[in-house]
């Protein structure tokens, strides 16, 4: 791919892959990501360190149940360093605004070979937390693995919504 020169400022092709992901959060398309993955594309969760998304079909079916469970996605302008990028976005999960920090890594074609999520304020996450994993639960184990999981993860997010609200007026 080759260099394109903005305002002085010079834009790598391995960019383009990231633009493109911008856009496609933007519009809530997991189809248009998929064209940006390589084949054995490697998604690292925000919410759990023990999971980890493999191969394009897997990462895009994810990015399908995030964008079911995301509203109004905005993106911020990335920053390079080598073959990885960085951006942040800010959207709403059930009402709850949260902030989160994506890390892409390009392959050697310019594909996304590895995202990593990092997500903020904890109540927020965990009101993800209450909504997303049922969600793939239900998709890739069934839909009584998925109530499983919601039975697990919502009682939490409950908590830290309550202790973000009282927490404070002790500090």
């Amino acid at each position: 791919m080759l260099d394109k020169v903005l305002g002085g400022l010079v834009w790598s092709g391995g960019m383009d892959a990231v633009e493109e992901l911008r856009a496609a959060g933007e519009r809530g398309d997991a189809e248009a990501v998929a064209g940006l993955l390589a084949d054995d594309v490697v998604f690292h969760s925000p919410l759990t360190d023990r999971v980890t998304f493999e191969g394009r079909d897997e990462v895009v079916a994810l990015h399908r149940d995030i964008f079911a469970v995301l509203e109004d996605v905005r993106t911020s302008a990335p920053l390079e360093h080598g073959d990885s990028y960085a951006f942040s976005f800010r959207a709403r999960v059930r009402g709850a605004e949260l902030e989160a920090m994506n890390l892409v890594r390009l392959d050697e074609q310019g594909l996304i070979a590895e995202l990593t999520v990092f997500v903020r304020p904890l109540p927020s996450l965990a009101t993800l937390f209450a909504n997303l994993p049922p969600r793939v639960s239900a998709r890739r184990r069934g839909p009584v693995v998925g109530g499983l999981v919601a039975c697990l993860a919502v009682p939490l997010a409950f908590a830290f919504r309550t202790a973000d609200r009282l927490a404070p007026r002790f500090l």
